[in-house]
């Protein structure tokens, strides 16, 4: 689940599942001289990665504490640091195009929304909050940072179908883009 360009377009980061475990690993861009990056601990999953604009850091979701929480990781020395210590389940991490802000999805009782923090997990607060029309929670999951770091596109069911919404990296000035 999720692959990734390297910041240089010269490596993709995508996830495999040998053996029963994912771990993420990276590639050519000609699908040559794949290498773990990620390498457990035994059956934890560490998947949708993401790398950082210096190309010196990877953030991902991995169970490897019992529920999926926001990892990151120095490429260099490879040591994983949990960023996330809340909710259920945290997936989809987004680095900004300055490295300084992560959003990611994460599920908080009975439902996904889009919550942002500082790159060392510090400072997090939650960016989305909606209903659908029959009045319980509506799911908001995978977000992106826009190229100018000011936005945050994902996707939400709050009408129920999966559209694409933005919102400001404050969470303010929420609107839905697409009308499928």
């Amino acid at each position: 689940s999720g692959a990734t360009f390297a910041p240089n377009g010269r490596r993709i980061y995508y996830t495999i599942s040998e053996g029963g475990s994912p771990d993420i690993y990276h590639v050519d861009t000609e699908g040559r001289n794949a290498t773990a990056v990620t390498n457990g601990p035994a059956g934890a999953m560490n998947v949708e990665p993401d790398i950082h604009p210096n190309g010196n850091n990877i953030v991902f979701s991995s169970d490897r504490s019992g529920r999926p929480m926001i990892y990151s990781m120095d490429l260099r020395i490879k040591k994983a640091k949990r960023l996330t210590k809340a909710g259920k389940y945290n997936a989809s991490p987004s680095w900004s195009p300055d490295g300084k802000k992560i959003v990611f999805a994460g599920y908080d009782k009975t439902h996904f929304d889009i919550f942002i923090m500082n790159a060392d997990g510090t400072g997090m607060a939650r960016l989305t909050s909606a209903k659908k029309r029959n009045g319980k929670n509506a799911n908001n999951e995978n977000p992106t940072f826009s190229p100018d770091g000011r936005h945050v596109m994902f996707i939400s069911d709050r009408s129920g179908k999966n559209q694409v919404y933005i919102v400001n990296t404050d969470g303010t000035n929420e609107r839905r883009i697409t009308f499928d």
